[in-house]
């Protein structure tokens, strides 16, 4: 009797064990798709928006900004000014490229290197969230501090 329980035992197992495997293999590349979409949609922002800035379009650059942000720059003028002299290699880079992605709390935070006019390198981190059906904003640029060096 204890063979038969055993060998029942072992079946069930070598199914649930496929099962699952199929199952959480199907839900992996899901993921992945989704996760690859909202990188895609981070990057579309960023670029856009970085766009408008390179065209001096404040009002575009200024839709891009999520209502907390726009909560501290009351207008789209308010706001270039700000980002033109307190980011001049946001405003205008000389080349931007897009680093890590991470969905994260849900927000798409994208890392991206700025290079200015002197040939400086800036890093940001952007955070992307979604204000309801689909309409992802961004909702701060934080600068990544370099590391220090021992040297």
């Amino acid at each position: 009797m204890s063979i038969l329980i055993r060998n029942i035992f072992l079946i069930y197992f070598a199914f649930s064990s496929v099962f699952f495997v199929a199952f959480y293999s199907k839900k992996t590349f899901a993921n992945d798709d989704s996760i690859s979409n909202l990188e895609n949609k981070a990057q579309l922002i960023i670029s856009s928006q970085i766009s408008a800035f390179l065209n001096y379009d404040t009002k575009e650059a200024y839709s891009f900004a999520s209502p907390v942000i726009k909560s501290m720059f009351k207008n789209a003028d308010i706001f270039g000014s700000m980002v033109k002299s307190s980011y001049p290699m946001i405003w205008a880079p000389k080349e931007f490229k897009f680093l890590e992605f991470t969905f994260y709390n849900e927000s798409l935070i994208q890392r991206v290197l700025f290079i200015d006019k002197n040939e400086r390198i800036f890093t940001f981190d952007y955070e992307i969230k979604n204000y309801g059906e689909d309409n992802w904003l961004i909702n701060g640029v934080y600068q990544v501090k370099k590391a220090q060096s021992g040297v």
